[in-house]
């Protein structure tokens, strides 16, 4: 609208000099309509430099995330430059094949470990108008355009928050962290160790049964020392696995 405005002004400008013979309206006529023109012009200059009419919006999405990595809960992030912002890889649903890799341009990633649940929260900013009036009257001017965004990753505990190159190492780590493991299982003073504690603990739970339920049948006695045993078998082998893990994370991190 400001552009048809300042077209307007100027042929009624041009009119009024030439059109109209009645010299002192001409120039009354003619300096209005200047005037009107070095408004518009101002208007425009306003609208272009200082975003005159329009106002910073800032919209918040919150969405979630998950690994990486099928195999470990993993998240990925690359410096840029010397900068120290960064990319973060990341896939939106374990459906998702190929990662998510965040805008790096007018954009701030930022990881916050320990969280609860996997969150990404997004802020971003935009010029926009005021309201529709404003909107009409640059209509031909400013566009509504973007500011920046934030992307703020709340990682949730027991994620690990890894360099490409750091990933890489873990996995191989892990690698070797699984040969020891199977070959320290292969020590018969290991399996006689894991045997003694298996026992002990589905005697455990076979007394804990027993004291509340002193009339448990042979049946239902046989079911819950097969329940303990394979319970114990999924400690031990969570126990085995967070280990390996640690140890590998270690290894992993010595990259830089």
């Amino acid at each position: 609208m400001i552009f048809i405005l300042f077209i307007i002004f100027l042929v009624g400008f041009f009119l009024s000099w030439n059109l109209i013979t009645n010299k002192k309206w001409s120039n009354i006529i003619g300096i209005s309509f200047g005037l009107l023109i070095i408004i518009s012009i101002g208007l425009m200059i306003g609208n272009y430099h200082n975003h005159l009419g329009m106002e910073k919006k800032t919209t918040t999405q919150t969405t979630s995330f998950t690994s990486v990595n099928d195999q470990a809960n993993m998240l990925l992030y690359k410096k840029i430059g010397q900068t120290n912002n960064k990319v973060i890889i990341y896939k939106k649903n374990k459906q998702q094949k190929k990662p998510t890799v965040t805008p790096a341009v007018d954009t701030t990633n930022e990881i916050k470990q320990g969280g609860t649940s996997n969150q990404l929260v997004t802020k971003k900013q935009d010029w926009v108008y005021k309201n529709s009036f404003y909107k009409f009257f640059f209509m031909f001017a400013q566009k509504e355009s973007f500011i920046k965004r934030t992307n703020t990753f709340h990682v949730k505990s027991g994620y690990m928050v890894f360099t490409p190159e750091q990933a890489k190492a873990f996995g191989q780590a892990m690698k070797q962290q699984a040969a020891q493991m199977k070959k320290s299982q292969q020590n018969p003073q290991a399996q006689q160790q894991t045997a003694a504690s298996g026992k002990q603990f589905v005697t455990a739970k076979m007394q804990q049964a027993m004291a509340e339920n002193p009339k448990m049948s042979q049946a239902d006695q046989a079911k819950l020392q097969k329940k303990a045993m394979s319970d114990f078998k999924a400690q031990m082998q969570a126990k085995v696995q967070k280990q390996m893990e640690q140890k590998a994370m270690d290894q992993a991190l010595r990259v830089k």
